[in-house]
């Protein structure tokens, strides 16, 4: 799953879900597991797979700070972000050249049932992913106002 869908997604989950911060943590680390399982499109085999990693990583931080900020969402809501994405710096080698290291994450072992796709049924798949958390956040923003 593309780095953005777990950053929104953990901004999802931290706007909708009233936990405490330890909560929090944990939830966003299992939700990262639980969507690395959904059947996706991955760019890290790709040819151009660190114009990709990079475009990811700073739409990632561009929606996470906009939405945050726009919305006013709960400091709980940026910490899920950021904790969801943060396992994918473990498949960050990957988008580089040379031999890829060890694994830590359980979502990135080879044993684990990672979902695969075609880029024809994953994108569009991730693409209905971020567009629900993104309104998710808003939805749930505004009923708070």
């Amino acid at each position: 799953m593309w780095v953005s869908m777990h950053a929104l997604s953990g901004l999802a989950l931290g706007t909708l879900a009233p936990l405490r911060m330890a909560m929090i943590v944990l939830c966003s680390l299992a939700l990262h597991l639980l969507l690395d399982l959904v059947p996706h499109w991955d760019y890290t085999r790709r040819r151009r797979r660190t114009l990709w990693a990079a475009a990811h990583v700073a739409f990632s931080v561009v929606a996470v700070v906009v939405l945050t900020l726009a919305f006013d969402l709960p400091s709980r809501a940026a910490v899920a972000a950021i904790v969801s994405a943060l396992p994918d710096l473990d498949v960050f080698d990957a988008v580089l050249p040379g031999p890829t290291r060890r694994r830590w994450f359980p979502s990135h072992w080879r044993r684990f049932p990672h979902g695969e796709a075609r880029a024809e049924a994953g994108i569009p798949l991730q693409a209905i992913i971020a567009l629900g958390c993104i309104g998710g956040v808003i939805v749930a923003s505004l009923r708070s106002l």
